[in-house]
């Protein structure tokens, strides 16, 4: 309806957990307005909720992916998704549990939902993983529907680590203005992993297709490319 939709997270200082929330601006310069008095969503019992992702169907249908904050109370996170009203800004239904943690990569978490239809496939990559180690990376599911079930193919990342890209995670879809889909993400420059050792995260961008029904990452073979 004319408006520029900013989903984000900030602490609720109250009940001491992070929160999803829905700013509304009129242009995508801003200024972004949240004039709710409470959070969008919020999964207390489950530790809160963040990682905040939208995807629109092929029929236009909205939906809102996100993850639950378990980890931050000891237990296992999981990602979830729920059917979005028409504005955006309203919530259909009940939110759906697609994956959980449950292979030993994915020690101590997973995180950082995104989906895409790509030939008729609904697939949801996530990071899992620590962020701020070289083990930190990404895994799919394939999804019946953007509310699932999903499940998961391999056990192990579609991609980790690799040459001068060390833990890459926090990947999300996108597409050019030609249709073709690329993935953007975080990787840290390797050997320095972890702010402590002075490392740092840069952002990085690689091709996706789709290879005998899995998606593939072409990932750069140098910085020049």
């Amino acid at each position: 309806n004319g408006k520029v939709l900013l989903y984000y997270v900030a602490r609720d200082l109250m009940a001491d957990r992070q929160c999803i929330s829905v700013a509304v601006s009129d242009s995508p310069d801003g200024p972004f307005v949240d004039e709710r008095n409470a959070p969008f969503i919020c999964q207390y019992e489950e530790g809160g909720s963040i990682d905040p992702e939208p995807f629109i169907d092929q029929d236009g249908s909205l939906y809102l992916l996100w993850k639950s904050d378990a980890n931050a109370i000891g237990r296992d996170a999981s990602i979830y998704s729920q059917r979005l009203g028409n504005d955006g800004r309203s919530l259909v239904g009940e939110p759906v549990r697609l994956i959980t943690r449950d292979q030993e990569w994915e020690r101590p978490l997973i995180e950082n939902p995104s989906m895409v239809n790509l030939d008729g496939q609904y697939i949801l990559i996530y990071s899992a993983n620590w962020w701020e180690g070289a083990n930190y990376a990404v895994g799919y599911a394939i999804c019946d529907s953007p509310l699932g079930p999903c499940h998961k193919p391999q056990n192990g990342p579609i991609f980790a680590a690799q040459s001068s890209e060390a833990g890459p995670g926090g990947a999300s879809f996108f597409r050019t203005s030609d249709g073709a889909l690329w993935l953007a993400y975080h990787a840290w420059t390797a050997p320095k992993v972890g702010y402590v050792a002075g490392g740092a995260r840069c952002l990085h961008l690689a091709r996706v297709g789709l290879e005998d029904g899995a998606p593939v990452v072409y990932r750069p073979l140098s910085a020049e490319q």
